[in-house]
């Protein structure tokens, strides 16, 4: 790991991470071990120097939250407390885990910074926050988690105590499409304009395997939306029924000879439907042996599509390919 020499005698040395695991564990609160001067003034300052700089980028502000807040300062102790240095506790504990334990989405994108310096008064300051996050910015890794699109929460930590000082940047937001490409906006797609999109890339590979176009139909886009949850809290992507042609509109069950569906999610993918999505969960599906056959498959003559956006991160896309009876 790269290091700054700040001084002489005074080392520092960053660390960032991304997390968006989805497991949710429980830790104990511990009193601090050092010294962690005005904190609520400290926190303003890091909070203040991180929007001037995602302001020159023409980036939305962080709002901090008590609960990033707690995160980060949870961590902070815990590292100087146990002597170590990592965005992972020595039980596997990450910044998504101690997130969530918080009450945190599990769908959300989360990131951290870390720091620490060695040979420094044991009392942060105002001019330490602001030489972490200069440290932060001149590091590529830091750089990128200060300037992520898709962050709307802020939380600070530090605390010294016996010459040192660790610090902790930790992030949170509904993140980004995950196939977004560089240059283009996420701009949000109606349900029409999600379905062509997905005829159209699955058509892309059914000309390649000599294979006919699907056509779209509404009656599978019907059944589509019917396979998506009801409740955005429901983290399953998707109650498979023993009967799918149940789910079609009335009266058209007997126009089909076969359905097959594919389903895929994502979290930290961003707050609105956009093509970028439909590429990431179109690519998803052409990888896996069972969902390309049913997208791909040679009887197969219509598809429909679905997708559920939660607002907070949370994506979940349903296709179906059916054979239509003449």
């Amino acid at each position: 790991m790269k290091s700054w020499l700040a001084h002489p005698t005074k080392t520092w040395r960053p660390g960032s991470a991304v997390a968006a695991t989805l497991l949710a564990l429980c830790f104990g609160a511990s009193a601090p071990a050092g010294e962690t001067g005005d904190l609520a003034s400290l926190r303003a300052e890091a909070l203040a120097l991180v929007n001037e700089s995602r302001s020159r980028h023409g980036l939305d502000p962080l709002q901090v939250t008590e609960r990033l807040n707690t995160a980060a300062q949870v961590h902070a102790e815990d590292m100087l407390e146990r002597n170590y240095y990592s965005h992972t506790s020595p039980e596997g504990e990450n910044v998504g885990d101690r997130f969530r334990a918080r009450g945190g989405s599990r769908w959300k994108k989360v990131a951290e910074n870390i720091a620490r310096c060695t040979g420094c008064p044991s009392v942060p300051t105002a001019e330490r926050v602001s030489e972490f996050h200069e440290g932060w910015m001149n590091s590529p890794g830091h750089r990128r988690n200060i300037l992520a699109p898709g962050l709307e929460s802020f939380g600070f930590g530090i605390i010294g105590e016996n010459g040192r000082q660790f610090a902790v940047q930790t992030f949170a937001g509904p993140g980004m499409p995950l196939a977004l490409q560089s240059g283009e906006e996420p701009v949000a797609l109606s349900a029409k304009e999600q379905v062509a999109a997905a005829a159209r890339l699955v058509n892309a590979e059914r000309e390649q395997a000599g294979h006919a176009d699907l056509k779209t139909s509404e009656a599978l886009n019907t059944l589509a939306q019917r396979l998506l949850p009801t409740d955005p809290s429901d983290d399953r992507i998707m109650e498979r029924p023993n009967g799918l042609l149940e789910l079609l509109p009335s009266g058209s069950e007997r126009e089909w000879s076969a359905i097959d569906v594919a389903a895929g999610g994502c979290g930290g993918c961003g707050m609105q439907p956009t093509g970028a999505d439909v590429r990431y969960f179109v690519d998803q599906w052409l990888e896996n042996p069972q969902n390309r056959e049913a997208l791909l498959g040679s009887d197969a003559t219509h598809i429909g599509f679905a997708m559920l956006a939660t607002g907070e991160g949370r994506k979940i896309a349903i296709a179906v390919a059916g054979n239509r009876l003449e």
